[in-house]
């Protein structure tokens, strides 16, 4: 997962909001499990950073998030993971794992059981296997006592932010209510400029939206506030930018007003192009770039027929 990876660990790892993921989880919405409780026995945490072409950059191989914490019911051992796709073979990496942490535990003493959970980013949210069971089938009847079923916790970023409202912890909702409006990119701009979605988040929480929500934004290494009405600006402008310009440029290249018709349509394309690959609506696209519905939806069907 790269780059997604590091930004999801970095602000949905931190203890305050794992505890309200786990509060979420366990207890209903009921704030139970204090961020103090939680010990970070994985321990990373890496700056991500951006080259002069806007390209952020990171160098992270380490398991997402591990943590420790004391219940009335013993020590437990929270795993976890972060993907971009939910996987069919989760749940064998997880096992993974999870073998090395007991090997661990048994060798030094210890004894604590785990539990996984893997946060999914996928748009379109297939549940994968979340078990052996699920993934292999059930275990015949004369070995069904001798197998342990095991498995995760499968959540899913979309669903999650359908509920933004539920989760305690300010921060957490912001960053939730960012993902429940990119279902419609016009949403997410008009939800900025009428000021519905908080315009800076800090750091680890813009990353997360620029990374997973294709957002423009520009970094400066002291900075731990991030201007997201900018950042939506810029993204604007950039599309549009993009499409007229080269309209332009073919149009002159012709010299002639067939070529600058020819221009001005492939800008029209290379822009709704654009606005398509960001999950821009339909009904947006005719707005923002003043095309016909007919026109738009017979660059649409080309464009996916290409």
């Amino acid at each position: 997962m790269g780059l997604k990876d590091t930004a999801a660990k970095n602000f949905f790892g931190r203890p305050d909001i794992m505890a309200c993921i786990l509060d979420f989880i366990f207890f209903e919405g009921i704030p139970t499990v204090k961020q103090e409780q939680l010990r970070d026995i994985c321990g990373e945490h890496h700056r991500i950073e951006q080259d002069e072409t806007g390209k952020f950059k990171t160098n992270n191989r380490f398991r997402d998030k591990l943590y420790e914490l004391d219940t009335k019911y013993g020590k437990l051992t929270v795993g976890f993971e972060f993907q971009s796709r939910n996987e069919k073979p989760m749940v064998l990496r997880i096992v993974r794992y999870d073998h090395r942490r007991y090997t661990d535990m048994i060798s030094t003493g210890q004894h604590s059981r785990i539990v996984n959970i893997v946060l999914s980013f996928d748009r379109i949210r297939r549940a994968p296997p979340t078990s052996l069971k699920e993934l292999f089938g059930p275990p015949p009847p004369f070995a069904k006592e001798y197998c342990y079923d095991y498995g995760f916790i499968d959540l899913n970023i979309y669903d999650l932010a359908e509920k933004y409202e539920q989760f305690s912890c300010i921060e957490l909702k912001e960053v939730l209510h960012y993902f429940k409006v990119d279902q419609d990119k016009g949403e997410l701009v008009n939800a900025l400029t009428k000021g519905i979605l908080k315009g800076r988040l800090s750091r680890d929480a813009a990353l997360v939206c620029a990374v997973f929500l294709g957002l423009k934004i520009r970094l400066d290494n002291d900075d731990e506030e991030i201007d997201m009405c900018k950042a939506i600006r810029d993204f604007k402008k950039e599309c549009i930018r993009e499409g007229k310009i080269l309209g332009r440029l073919e149009g002159r290249e012709e010299g002639r007003e067939e070529g600058q018709r020819i221009g001005e349509d492939n800008a029209l394309r290379t822009f709704i192009k654009n606005l398509l690959d960001n999950s821009f609506s339909f009904l947006d696209i005719c707005k923002l770039t003043g095309a016909s519905e007919e026109k738009v939806e017979e660059i649409t069907l080309a464009l996916q027929q290409s």
